[in-house]
């Protein structure tokens, strides 16, 4: 039984994911999926009765094999946007991440369960090219927030960034 939170209705989908950072030698780990023109972050859903912290390390190690830990979150991210003619709501906690042992930086790829084909690549954070989300394209990576951002995204477009009273 698929227990993710993902709630679709109509031409309406929320989605409930974690994304993680893992950056090693200047590069961070970045997917792509199923051949897009573009990489993400690895990740995935949360699924029902587990935390984003819990969700970030199973998916990493179910994703890419790698043993993770939270050094901490770095951005809530609400997302929204169109997807073949589906409007999406999308809620993501992303999180720095780091290895409990050394590991190798090496690109690799995956075939899931669904057939879902994976190429993970570690991608040099000072240019990082067809990438999403965007707000982490702009050297965002190699200078990370110190604190907690929030952030509104509504097609593409940044609306609100750490909301003032």
């Amino acid at each position: 039984m698929n227990m993710d939170i993902e709630i679709e209705k109509q031409n309406y989908r929320f989605k409930y994911r974690v994304s993680g950072i893992l950056i090693k030698n200047d590069r961070v780990l970045c997917v792509r999926i199923n051949n897009n023109k573009f990489f993400c972050l690895p990740g995935g859903h949360v699924e029902l009765n587990e935390d984003t912290i819990d969700a970030i390390i199973r998916e990493f190690k179910e994703e890419t094999g790698i043993d993770v830990y939270v050094k901490r979150l770095l951005y809530v991210v609400e997302n929204f946007f169109d997807s073949n003619n589906v409007k999406c709501h999308e809620l993501g906690f992303y999180y720095l991440l780091d290895t409990k042992d050394n590991i190798n930086i090496n690109n690799f790829t995956k075939i899931e369960w669904d057939n879902t084909y994976l190429e993970f690549k570690w991608l040099d954070i000072n240019s990082i090219a067809n990438f999403k989300p965007e707000f982490l394209k702009n050297n965002v990576l190699n200078n990370l927030p110190n604190k907690l951002e929030h952030i509104i995204i509504k097609n593409n477009k940044i609306i609100e960034k750490n909301l003032k009273k």
